[in-house]
């Protein structure tokens, strides 16, 4: 009618979004200059979440760094970085400065010190959020067992078919987060492990 108000619509909460929408939101942050610098706390899920990324962004993207700040001391988690020849940084040895977007995955800005004074583009987890920090683009799903299986959604999404390697780490990721399922999991987390069943190496 003319004269009435339209009234503009509520921004899609995190959670009524769907997965196309949400990979949409995210690669919208990326352009084919950008030199990203993926930042984690290492362990399976935060290492399978960052390849995930990496996939994700490998023809978006410039260049993307995957850094860690702490030792990575876990037998299983050493094996893991291997067998799967994972290239990554240590967080203390590079410069900041020279990346145009920074993400984290598998943790928050509030976690570590060392994390405090970096601004992030993108912030992905599944841990309860903690104050002290916005970001851009922030997907956090505390329901969810792992983040890998987070990181699947947006694979999938993106029409993007895991290298036996990548569904390898993001298989273990899910297993070792939810305590093969005996901890808390989603019934996303459940059809990520099922899709990957069949790619991965067992």
């Amino acid at each position: 009618e003319s004269g009435s108000i339209e009234v503009p619509k509520k921004p899609i909460s995190n959670k009524k979004k769907t997965a196309k929408e949400r990979l949409l939101e995210f690669c919208s942050f990326f352009g084919k200059e950008d030199t990203v610098l993926v930042v984690i706390n290492a362990d399976p899920d935060a290492i399978a979440s960052a390849m995930a990324l990496k996939r994700l962004l490998r023809y978006r993207v410039k260049s993307v760094t995957i850094a860690y700040p702490n030792e990575i001391r876990r037998l299983n988690n050493v094996v893991m970085v291997d067998l799967l020849k994972i290239p990554m940084e240590r967080l203390h040895t590079i410069k900041i400065g020279d990346y145009t977007k920074k993400v984290m995955l598998d943790s928050q800005p509030s976690h570590l010190p060392c994390f405090e004074n970096i601004t992030f583009d993108v912030v992905i987890d599944h841990h309860p959020a903690t104050k002290g920090w916005i970001a851009p683009f922030v997907d956090i799903r505390k329901d969810f067992g792992a983040t890998a299986s987070m990181l699947v959604e947006y694979l999938r999404a993106a029409s993007l078919k895991p290298s036996v390697a990548l569904a390898t780490a993001l298989f273990y990721a899910i297993k070792v987060d939810t305590r093969n399922f005996e901890k808390k999991a989603t019934l996303a987390d459940a059809i990520s492990f099922r899709y990957l069943f069949n790619i991965a190496n067992q």
